[in-house]
């Protein structure tokens, strides 16, 4: 039998989900709840999980294996390059010893060393010629150099003898210099003298018409004091 609800809308709304909650349900009524399932004594699960955890663990293992032999396989390649490399570099040696060696055998034929021979008498010949005519030439130009020697010792008896007069003339400027300040010395002092000479006679001017003047004042009196000529 289901009985009434006396909530209003604003009690449920504030309640929220616990407003619809039933009490009048006896608990018979209620399904039964089911336990989960036990594993028995001699069921496989626990051996299924320990099989997934080892499977995991050889996993990575082979993960980590196959990265290490995967660096193996770079090194390897690495070292198979520079293998390459140096096979590469010791062939290209022993075939440049070979062609050196085939050609050392094709000299230890008559007709190769004969020519051989023949060309290195042309270049001696060529050198000889070359030297002649170098010498030929130096003894051209020996007269020229024994001229441009002699030249040259005479210039270097020039230099000595210029280098003597310009000796002589550096004296001659140092006793010239010397006899101009003295000169320049007496002519200053002349200057001073005269300069002096030219300040005592106007001194003796100046006592001279101061005399004069006192002499105007006084009369005459026969020979011995003779009237100024100013007041004659």
């Amino acid at each position: 039998m289901q009985q009434g609800n006396t909530l209003s809308p604003a009690s449920l709304s504030r309640r929220g989900l616990a407003g619809y909650q039933r009490f009048d349900i006896p608990t018979s009524a209620l399904p039964e709840r089911k336990s989960p399932p036990t594993n028995p004594p001699g069921a496989s699960g626990p051996t299924q999980t320990r099989y997934a955890v080892v499977t995991e663990w050889c996993g990575r293992a082979a993960a980590v294996t196959a990265v290490v032999l995967f660096g193996m396989v770079l090194l390897t390649i690495h070292k198979g390059l520079l293998v390459q490399d140096s096979a590469r570099t010791v062939v290209d040696n022993f075939r440049v010893t070979n062609e050196f060696f085939a050609r050392r055998a094709d000299l230890t034929a008559p007709a190769t060393a004969r020519k051989q021979l023949d060309e290195l008498n042309g270049v001696l010949a060529q050198l000889n010629s070359a030297a002649a005519t170098d010498v030929d030439h130096l003894a051209a130009l020996l007269p020229n150099a024994q001229a441009l020697v002699a030249a040259g010792q005479g210039d270097t008896q020039i230099a000595g003898q210029l280098e003597s007069v310009a000796t002589t003339l550096q004296g001659s400027a140092a006793s010239l210099h010397q006899v101009s300040a003295d000169a320049n010395t007496t002519v200053s002092t002349v200057n001073d003298e005269l300069t002096r000479a030219l300040d005592l006679t106007t001194q003796l001017n100046s006592e001279l018409t101061r005399t004069a003047n006192k002499l105007a004042l006084v009369p005459a009196s026969d020979a011995f004091i003779p009237a100024p000529e100013g007041n004659r």
